[in-house]
């Protein structure tokens, strides 16, 4: 596997380079972790590093996925190639999905041009591992912004003051608190400009 670094301004991050494999390889945490597009032989990796996020945010008292987290939701979002995977050592220890657009959460930025944005979801990382949702944030971030996305959305739960504050130390500032239908929590959204 090899990658070169990334002209990003906090220099954690490395550029693809599939190492004549065809699969693209990014490098974090200087080069000891490494993420790639999930396949759907993974699905059952990423999955894992859910349900395991999902309990540990439970046990603190917040609403988070369902457990076991909903393969067919997950199945779509490999199939487009949206979900990455992050191993050390080969074992996974994070995952995220980066979509292209986010009609349930989003519904006013429909009408955005189709590479305006790309929407952060299913972040989650193994609880060994603290400083490892940063860099997975700035890899999406550095990722959509070489895809020529101008913005980086995501949302949670709004009750979760800590999983907000964490968002908006990184950068991303509160566009509105909404009702989803379906949804027993309300949720905040955000947004950081990729500049």
């Amino acid at each position: 596997m090899v990658a070169s670094k990334v002209a990003d301004r906090d220099g954690d991050l490395e550029i693809p380079n599939s190492g004549g494999t065809g699969t693209p390889v990014w490098l974090v945490e200087g080069g000891r972790v490494a993420v790639t597009i999930a396949t759907r032989a993974e699905l059952q990796m990423a999955a894992k590093v859910l349900d395991s996020a999902s309990t540990w945010v439970e046990q603190q008292g917040f609403v988070s996925w369902p457990r076991p987290f909903p393969v067919g939701v997950l199945e779509a979002s490999l199939a487009l190639g949206e979900t990455y995977l992050a191993r050390f050592e080969g074992y996974p220890i994070g995952t995220f999905a980066l979509h292209r657009s986010d009609p349930t959460f989003w519904p006013d930025r429909a009408d955005d041009p189709p590479d305006r944005a790309r929407y952060l979801h299913k972040l989650a990382v193994g609880r060994g591992y603290p400083s490892l949702g940063r860099l997975l944030v700035q890899l999406a971030e550095s990722i959509a912004r070489n895809e020529g996305a101008t913005f980086l959305r995501l949302d949670c739960v709004a009750l979760n003051l800590r999983l907000r504050r964490y968002y908006q130390d990184l950068g991303f500032q509160h566009c509105a608190d909404i009702d989803v239908p379906g949804l027993d929590s309300r949720m905040s959204l955000y947004e950081k400009e990729l500049i």
